[in-house]
């Protein structure tokens, strides 16, 4: 059963309690035998590494196109037919040095575009340990720039999503948008967010045991590639430290089963003090950035999508 966790944070009328996907007190039989599969296999290094069509299915219901955003380049799916109603930018997960060619996460992408009647532009950004911090902050930021400046997307209808690493970039963006005097999107999302670069949240020991997916020596392999040196603390690298002063709405979706559980828990508070309205979920079996698993069938993927496409829609998001 998925259920919302009690808290104190300001919700938006979206934060009732998710869904559930299975109809008892356990995960899917899908689930449960995804997580059987990720405990067996040899430790692969991240999250961009595992799937089940290895990135590879035709993605059925949506277009697919290449586009360049401020000459950053990403892949852009939209529903066939009619105007989508709202243009998603999103920013893929896989600790900043996996996940691009994002190809891996066009079925969540497609799901968000079907779901919530979306045009959604995946950004293609560079990669640690090749392009070091701040190359991917500065990559997703000239992208954001351009859609509301050159590109012709509303503010009032622009979602910026993230997931894991991508999750933190949502919030840096976001907050150097406000700064810079941009128009701020309609809403944020983010799925498992990695957004304390220094690796100082409780949940990395405590919920190891429980964590089928991310390990510590992984994070530290990924952030030692991606920091170069840099300074962990920097807001650009660890969004638990960002001013989120002004946000709009804030949608957080964690899995109880993450070692990263913390990092959303204080985005969370960090944005609840700064007065943004945050709609905060805790799935009981979830696991790190599990919508990504929708080609795999997981209902409790679909959930999450559906979860995630009601929020946009909102009146509490715009």
């Amino acid at each position: 059963m998925l259920t919302n966790p009690e808290d104190n944070s300001q919700r938006a009328d979206i934060s009732q309690s998710p869904p559930s996907a299975d109809g008892g007190g356990g995960p899917s039989q899908l689930l449960g035998a995804f997580i059987d599969y990720l405990r067996a296999r040899p430790s692969s290094g991240d999250s961009g590494s595992i799937g089940f069509d290895g990135g590879s299915s035709e993605l059925e219901g949506v277009t697919r196109g290449s586009t360049e955003l401020s000459g950053v380049p990403a892949i852009t799916l939209q529903p066939p037919a009619g105007r989508p109603d709202r243009t998603v930018l999103y920013f893929h997960g896989g600790g900043y040095v996996s996940g691009s060619p994002p190809e891996r996460y066009l079925p969540l992408a497609a799901a968000v575009a079907l779901a919530a009647n979306a045009r959604v532009h995946v950004v293609d950004y560079r990669l640690a340990p090749q392009t070091a911090f701040p190359g991917a902050f500065d990559d997703c930021l000239h992208a954001y720039h351009w859609l509301v400046t050159h590109g012709g997307a509303d503010p009032r209808t622009l979602i910026v999503l993230g997931d894991s690493a991508g999750g933190n970039l949502a919030v840096a963006v976001t907050a150097a948008a406000r700064d810079q005097g941009l128009a701020l999107p309609a809403c944020v999302a983010l799925i498992s967010p990695l957004a304390d670069l220094t690796l100082s949240g409780a949940s990395i020991e405590e919920r190891k045991h429980l964590d089928p997916l991310v390990t510590r020596q992984m994070l530290e392999s990924t952030v030692t590639d991606y920091l170069a040196g840099a300074d962990p603390r920097d807001p650009r690298c660890s969004a638990i430290f960002a001013d989120m002063r002004g946000f709009p709405p804030m949608l957080i979706q964690v899995g109880e089963n993450e070692i990263l559980y913390d990092d959303a828990t204080r985005i969370r508070d960090a944005a609840t003090t700064a007065g943004v309205n945050v709609a905060f979920e805790s799935w009981r079996h979830g696991i790190h950035v599990w919508p990504v698993f929708i080609s795999a069938g997981l209902p409790e993927s679909a959930a999450a999508i559906e979860r995630l496409a009601a929020f946009f829609k909102t009146p509490a998001a715009h």
